[in-house]
């Protein structure tokens, strides 16, 4: 049979295709380790990287913080040469009393020269022209101190003299104080000896005779219970001086004479031809 094909490879074992396979397979773990090997060199090369940067940043913070600390240590250096600078008196010029130390001067001597003599020209030395000049500033100096210890002397004087009229000022002030607090004290005394009073009890009925009480005597003219109202006569010596149309628990001031102390009246009940109350004597002598 000439025309007829036939296909081969269907008719082959399945044993030629297991092979493939396997090498497939292989081709892809290679390719999977290869990946793998890629991924860890990448990722070791990143964290080398990441920290030679963190490295070399903390060395750049630590010579920074190095270069700061030295200059702080120069500023307070500074800052300590200023303040002994500052605390050190500066010497002001001050002219001498007399002069210690002499100008250097080399000795030359001068020659005056006459046309018509013969006799030798006379010497006149520069150190002695100098020690006759150098007394004028020691004068002026002296006369500059002396002027200003006048001065401060005539200060003090007129400080002191202010200070003496000052405290004269206030010896006067505190001895007029002094007498207001006096004058004070007493007014405060006799407003205390009014304000000590002794209450004296009362029990007064219509129709009885005079009661005394205190330095005076009370008497009950009339009561009214419903309008809590009375009505007393307060007898100094034999003449009356009535309290007309009280009310209960009113407080009625009267007085004796001009320069005695008021004396107080209170109702504190009053009934049917009956009041009860007391009355408010000034205390003669003060409790302690």
């Amino acid at each position: 049979m000439a025309g007829i094909d036939f296909d081969r490879q269907a008719f082959a074992p399945a044993a030629d295709q297991t092979p493939q396979n396997l090498s497939r397979i292989l081709i892809f773990v290679g390719l999977v380790v290869v990946v793998g090997l890629i991924g860890l060199i990448g990722y070791k090369l990143y964290s080398g990287f990441a920290v030679g940067a963190a490295s070399a940043d903390s060395q750049g913070i630590e010579q920074m913080q190095q270069q700061l600390t030295e200059m702080k240590a120069r500023i307070d250096q500074l800052e300590k040469r200023r303040k002994v600078a500052v605390s050190e008196p500066v010497a002001s010029p001050k002219i001498p009393a007399s002069p210690i130390v002499e100008p250097v001067v080399p000795k030359r001597t001068g020659y005056r020269v006459s046309s018509a003599s013969v006799l030798q020209a006379q010497r006149t030395p520069v150190s002695s022209a100098i020690s006759v000049a150098a007394p004028a500033p020691q004068a002026s100096g002296a006369s500059s101190a002396i002027n200003a210890v006048n001065e401060a002397v005539v200060a003090n004087h007129e400080a002191w003299q202010a200070t003496t009229d000052r405290l004269a000022d206030v010896v006067g002030v505190v001895g007029s104080q002094q007498s207001e607090l006096s004058r004070t004290r007493d007014d405060v005394n006799k407003l205390l000896a009014q304000t000590r009073r002794t209450a004296m009890q009362f029990e007064l009925r219509r129709g009885a005779s005079r009661e005394p009480v205190g330095p005076v005597s009370l008497l009950l003219r009339s009561s009214d219970p419903k309008n809590q109202r009375y009505t007393v006569c307060v007898y100094l010596a034999d003449q009356c001086v009535e309290l007309k149309n009280r009310a209960v628990d009113e407080v009625v001031v009267f007085v004796l004479s001009d320069n005695s102390a008021p004396l107080e009246l209170v109702a504190t009940k009053v009934l049917r031809d009956q009041i009860v109350g007391y009355l408010e004597v000034p205390t003669s002598k003060p409790t302690p």
